[in-house]
């Protein structure tokens, strides 16, 4: 019977956990913390990317996160010509910080990809809700000559079990997107009853990779809104964290900054809020509001580099290898999460 079918174990968020400073640091100061990291053949600064959402990564927050030597992969919700565009009109042809977002509909998609490879892209996310899907299996086995012709590396996600993460391991993906139900305008949860704590979804992931002896790169997408839920993503063992909300209302993010009670502010949905589905999209689960405006994408990028190259002066690491082999982590309680929390 399914009722019988519940985990006796918590599943937890970036707020249940905290990172323990067990270690005795030899390091005089932050900046001498390494947070580069090999990312799909591209080196990263540090491993942030942004979201193929439409009010996040276009062109020009693209070229805003390779400047920094982050990856922006650029979203799908627009005309082939139209998404190559964004990478002509900012100067993105010949740079290696580049990524592009495409579906799974055979009809189209097969023709976006053949025009991203043509055109030079190597990195490409399969942007979908539901990484556990044989639709994804039909996808990639129609495509396969092309990802090994072109030498392209396939992002595909977004899973939350141990289950889903070896399958998208078995047809031989190069990274995965880790998180159900917990982006900021996602209301999977909300509506489908799908979805379960993020620190629970990547560590379930991780386990699958372990077990599997599998090198698949694990991005952390979702559910990350402070410097400190990114530092605890990267220690858990993720390769990368995704940002949406993060980059969402910077001068980059694609849309017009817009003012009402003194305040500025910019766009942001989900893949299926009402802006999208007017644009005659199909997608399911997405909201939208007004985020306020934030100012410069490095502004925003320097803010959590910082805030990492903190966490790994405290556990005595100078990479990002070291930050996971150091990391210990315990578990909190209500009152212990919000003692932690400044007292204003």
């Amino acid at each position: 019977m399914s009722y019988k079918n519940i985990t006796e174990t918590y599943s937890l968020t970036y707020d249940d956990i905290s990172l323990l400073p067990d270690q005795i640091s030899a390091i005089q100061h932050r900046s001498g913390c390494d947070t580069s990291a090999d990312f799909l053949g591209v080196k990263l600064d540090i491993p942030i990317i942004g979201s193929p959402m439409n009010t996040v990564t276009g062109g020009r927050m693209a070229k805003a996160l390779a400047d920094l030597k982050c990856l922006g992969v650029v979203h799908r919700f627009n005309t082939i010509e139209e998404q190559i565009e964004e990478f002509d009109d900012n100067d993105l042809k010949n740079s290696e910080y580049k990524s592009a977002a495409i579906g799974i509909n055979k009809a189209v998609d097969k023709e976006r990809l053949q025009k991203l490879a043509d055109y030079g892209i190597k990195i490409i996310c399969i942007d979908i809700a539901n990484g556990g899907s044989k639709m994804i299996e039909g996808f990639l086995n129609d495509i396969q000559s092309m990802i090994k012709s072109y030498g392209l590396k396939i992002i595909a996600g977004n899973v939350a079990s141990a289950e889903t993460t070896k399958f998208l391991i078995d047809l031989n993906v190069d990274a995965i997107r880790v998180g159900i139900g917990n982006g900021a305008m996602c209301s999977t949860s909300i509506k489908s009853g799908i979805g379960i704590g993020q620190v629970d979804a990547i560590i379930r992931a991780l386990t699958a990779k372990d077990e599997t002896k599998s090198d698949v790169k694990i991005i952390a997408d979702g559910g990350i809104n402070t410097p400190g839920a990114m530092c605890k993503a990267l220690a858990l063992g993720c390769d990368a964290v995704m940002f949406g909300r993060v980059l969402a209302g910077t001068e980059e993010a694609p849309g017009d900054v817009l003012k009402y009670n003194n305040q500025l502010w910019k766009k942001y949905c989900g893949s299926a809020s009402f802006a999208v589905k007017q644009e005659k999209k199909n997608y399911i689960e997405g909201e939208e509001s007004l985020v306020t405006y934030k100012g410069s994408v490095a502004k925003i990028v320097r803010e959590y580099q910082e805030g990492l190259q903190s966490s790994m002066s405290y556990l005595n690491s100078t990479t990002l290898k070291e930050f996971q082999d150091n990391s210990t982590f315990v578990r909190l309680t209500s009152n212990s999460f919000n003692e932690r929390k400044p007292q204003i």
